[in-house]
């Protein structure tokens, strides 16, 4: 059995922890054949239909988003189609278990800030852009870099919950 993420394309159905057994569990998954893209740096193995390009599957704007919030080579796949398994990419002793760390950040509970680096500037600032989801927070890290003119980098950061209870306001007054 491997531990691994299911994220489905319908952004109505929420990505999953599951395990499955075997090759055949991972292709009922993506309804098909498999085609493996690798994320070295977290350790992830993405599996899509293989023939999800070909069929004119639909566009998985989750999984393409983290795909492109953790690439090196971003464009190497431009859009991920149909419903991906996410799994560790494996060795002897976990058996391709998907990341504690991706799990982590795919199902926790903190909000996300999409971070900037101007141009000509060595340290990263805090956007507007806050978001109660990675896939959301990456989606958007895509469409500024793909608006904004090149040299400007962005990232994604994890961050506690914000309260509005919490927040100081102008005045003296706390919020009711």
């Amino acid at each position: 059995m491997v531990r691994s993420i299911v994220i489905p394309h319908d952004t109505e159905r929420r990505p999953a922890l599951v395990e499955l057994a075997d090759l055949g569990a991972f292709q009922e998954v993506v309804d098909g054949w498999l085609d493996l893209i690798e994320i070295p740096s977290i350790g992830v193995t993405i599996y899509m239909n293989e023939a999800a390009r070909l069929t004119r599957g639909q566009l998985n704007t989750r999984a393409t988003a983290f795909w492109w919030l953790h690439s090196a080579q971003p464009t190497d796949y431009p859009v991920i189609l149909g419903d991906v398994v996410l799994t560790g990419v494996g060795d002897r002793e976990n058996e391709g278990d998907v990341p504690e760390a991706v799990i982590e950040q795919i199902f926790h509970r903190d909000n996300f800030v999409v971070q900037v680096r101007p141009y000509d500037r060595s340290s990263w600032c805090d956007s507007f852009a806050r978001f109660d989801s990675v896939f959301d927070a990456a989606l958007w890290c895509l469409l500024f870099e793909a608006t904004m003119r090149p040299g400007a980098r962005f990232r994604v950061r994890s961050e506690p919950p914000i309260h509005i209870a919490e927040l100081p306001l102008f005045g003296g007054d706390r919020s009711w």
